[in-house]
């Protein structure tokens, strides 16, 4: 097959790292790929993750061209409109299978209203396109403020607005699939989103008594860090001994807010470190006893903190919702989706008085994770979803067509016809592509 993998590809970008050793996956299968950076604008400064392949920003592709050239786009769909911005463009000329790694994309759909300088009517208008004029409260709700994250991703996530563009849609976990079912044509399906591998191995020796717990990625106001700092504090046990470290990029507002958390609490052992490059952000996973990555609510697809944490052979304590419950329960620790800050404590006691119990869990982890969520096994899965994807753009060509056909006919989709004439569609493309028998 010949693909484009169409990704942000800047350094700072964990999807950007899981398509860089993805997208080498599948050339060594035998495959032509080439990247197509998706970031909005591009920045000739900004480092790259290494690769081989052909790299170009999509504002220097001919995308009309691209779409001759290849047999299928590869999109990559998240919710930062910064890194995945020049996805539109591609969508729009190149037969295209979406991977949603962001359950909840509104933010994607906002930064898209504010980049093509677009109104709210334009905002409410695509929301009832998508979900109904049932959905205009919600709408007006959202873009006043009087909806928060968490009441979005409820009823409005957006998932299906970027879906329903896309020829064939993967999700990474079950709990969203049927969102993308529900508005893709072409085939949709699962596979889980894997982590290129890191360095393993049992905590380090502490020459005092210490617990380092550790919390990675962007510091977003769902990922329960005070909760996290309150929980510690409120164990004499804990707060004597535990150093919180914070890895990852934070405004300065969230830092200033934690900061003055941990001094109200008298927690002194919280140290926030901000963005790091890959060495020491696997430093500090080798440093840590265990790794907390806890959201409220889940607006990810798909988590690589938890599998990077599963990957360094530490104890992760995880939500038990979306994809986070969707996880063995033998190789993550999970606690209720309301993150109950006595639960938390209690879970992290547990943790800190039994070491072997941690080594154990972490050790079982990382070996699942190393064999079932590798980049080999994830390329197996892509490949497979982008022949179904292109098997099927015949049948979705001659099904849009005819939708328009009988859109001019002033017939609907609830015609009980376009059942009837789906199915025969469907059996007439089923039938040509069954091998052929020589007489």
């Amino acid at each position: 097959m010949k693909l484009a993998i169409v990704t942000p590809f800047v350094q700072r970008s964990a999807i950007g790292r899981v398509n860089a050793a993805v997208a080498d996956q599948l050339a060594a299968r035998g495959h032509e790929v080439q990247i197509i950076r998706s970031e909005s604008v591009d920045d000739p400064q900004a480092p790259l993750h290494p690769t081989s392949l052909p790299c170009r920003h999509w504002s220097k592709v001919d995308l009309a061209a691209l779409a001759r050239q290849v047999d299928l786009a590869i999109v990559n769909v998240g919710d930062n409109y910064l890194f995945h911005g020049g996805i539109f463009p591609v969508l729009e000329q190149v037969p295209s299978l979406g991977v949603f790694h962001d359950f909840y994309i509104y933010n994607l759909f906002s930064g898209w209203l504010f980049d093509k300088q677009l109104d709210w009517k334009v905002h409410d208008g695509e929301i009832e396109a998508v979900y109904g004029p049932q959905a205009l409260d919600a709408a007006r709700a959202a873009r006043s403020g009087e909806l928060d994250m968490g009441g979005i991703a409820k009823v409005i996530p957006m998932t299906e607005w970027v879906a329903r563009r896309c020829a064939g849609a993967l999700s990474h976990a079950d709990f969203y699939r049927e969102r993308l079912e529900a508005v893709c044509a072409g085939p949709v399906g699962m596979i889980p989103l894997c982590g290129p591998a890191r360095p393993g191995g049992p905590a380090p020796a502490r020459k005092r008594k210490e617990l380092v717990v550790l919390t990675l990625g962007v510091m977003n106001a769902n990922k329960c860090v005070a909760e996290v700092i309150q929980a510690i504090a409120a164990s004499d046990t804990l707060k004597d001994s535990v150093r919180y470290r914070l890895v990852g990029a934070i405004l300065d507002s969230e830092r200033e807010r934690l900061t003055a958390l941990a001094d109200e609490l008298g927690f002194t052992g919280l140290s926030i470190e901000g963005a790091v490059d890959d060495d020491a952000f696997e430093a500090a996973m080798a440093d840590a006893d265990i790794i907390t990555c806890l959201r409220r609510p889940v607006l990810e697809g798909a988590s690589g903190s938890v599998i990077d944490g599963m990957l360094s052979g530490r104890p992760t304590i995880v939500c038990d919702a979306g994809f986070y419950g969707e996880q063995p329960d033998d190789l993550v620790c999970k606690i209720k989706p309301e993150v109950d800050v006595a639960e938390l404590t209690a879970t992290l006691e547990r943790l800190a008085a039994d070491p072997a119990a941690r080594r154990k869990m972490g050790e079982k982890a990382r070996a699942y994770a190393l064999d079932a969520l590798g980049p080999q096994r994830y390329a197996e899965g892509l490949e497979a979803a982008a022949r179904e994807t292109i098997d099927a753009l015949p049948l979705l060509a001659v099904g849009q067509r005819m939708g328009w056909r009988l859109a001019q006919l002033g017939i609907d989709r609830d015609h009980p016809g376009t059942d009837r004439l789906s199915a025969a569609l469907t059996r007439l493309f089923a039938t040509a592509a069954e091998p052929q028998t020589a007489i």
